[in-house]
């Protein structure tokens, strides 16, 4: 079978970060570019964060600078440096990278490769919809050329990380989301229905220290932000792997039990935010509702550690 070629809208982030090295690391997998938005950090914060990440680990992927402000052109007042640090890597300071993003930006950037492909190129996105939404507003040829989009955000029978009823990605630009899900793009999210499910404990993020040379050293590092916010919340031993929950099932949707239907996302009052799926056999969404946390971690574990073992490099 042929890898999945896809963009990675992204706004690294520690989960990005994490599910970077493993879209990287996936056979199944075949990384056109990287395209950074505001969310974690803010737009410069998160595109330094891509070309560090790229650069420490010899990735070599185009990194395309995105949307900084939401699609209706409001600008953000505080991002959530109480996660992911002020950085949007848990400050732990790593020094600038010498690469650069390229001069075309995100959205420019899509719109030209999917009206030139002649192959299917799917969107995973994990951070706000900004770019797809703002690159569908330009250009709504490309909506029939984008393979589908897997996306982190929403909540549909739990509640949201931010309100009662939205989930973080979609909370900070639901004009956005509404916008994707009209766009007549098949979509399958992947929110916290079955993000909560895949989980990592802090004794398996110390056994991949140990094991994945300089990727478990950097995971680690950054990962002490992640681990202190969940412990002072109670909630549970370790934390959620988000966005590599979604970047898995881009190419293993049998892990999941995945139900269609059409999505619609408020955009006004106190529900702002909300997810809300109507199912339907032939609608054109399907989400993700829960998932098998053992096969995805074994699927995770193996191709980290084929990847990034000290052995095998």
């Amino acid at each position: 079978m042929k890898p999945v070629n896809v963009i990675f809208d992204t706004d690294p982030g520690i989960d990005d970060a994490m599910a970077l090295l493993l879209l990287h690391a996936l056979p199944s997998i075949n990384i056109q570019a990287i395209s950074t938005v505001f969310g974690n950090a803010s737009i410069e914060d998160c595109t330094r964060n891509a070309l560090y990440i790229c650069e420490r680990f010899s990735l070599p992927y185009p990194v395309y600078k995105g949307a900084g402000v939401t699609f209706s052109g409001l600008a953000e007042t505080a991002y959530p440096d109480f996660v992911h640090g002020a950085d949007g890597l848990g400050d732990v300071g790593f020094p600038v990278p010498t690469r650069r993003a390229e001069p075309q930006s995100s959205v420019d950037y899509m719109i030209e490769t999917l009206r030139a492909t002649s192959e299917p190129i799917a969107v995973l996105a994990v951070g706000r919809m900004t770019n797809l939404a703002e690159a569908l507003k330009q250009a709504p040829d490309i909506a029939p050329l984008i393979d589908r989009i897997v996306m982190m955000g929403g909540a549909v029978a739990v509640p949201g990380n931010v309100t009662e009823w939205a989930e973080a990605n979609i909370y900070g630009d639901p004009e956005a989301a509404a916008f994707v899900f009209d766009s007549g793009v098949p979509v399958l999210m992947v929110g916290l229905d079955a993000t909560l499910e895949h989980r990592m404990k802090k004794t398996a993020l110390m056994s991949l220290r140990n094991q994945l040379g300089d990727a478990g050293e950097f995971l680690w590092q950054i990962k002490q932000c992640y681990l202190k916010f969940y412990a002072d919340k109670g909630i549970f031993d370790g934390f959620p792997i988000h966005d590599s929950t979604a970047a898995l099932a881009l190419v293993h949707p049998e892990c999941f039990e995945i139900r269609p239907g059409r999505l619609v996302c408020e955009t006004l009052g106190e529900q702002r935010g909300r997810t809300v799926l109507t199912p339907s056999e032939d609608g054109p969404h399907t989400v993700a509702m829960a998932a098998d946390s053992e096969r995805l971690t074994a699927l995770f574990e193996t191709a980290m550690q084929t990847t990034y073992s000290a052995r095998s490099q």
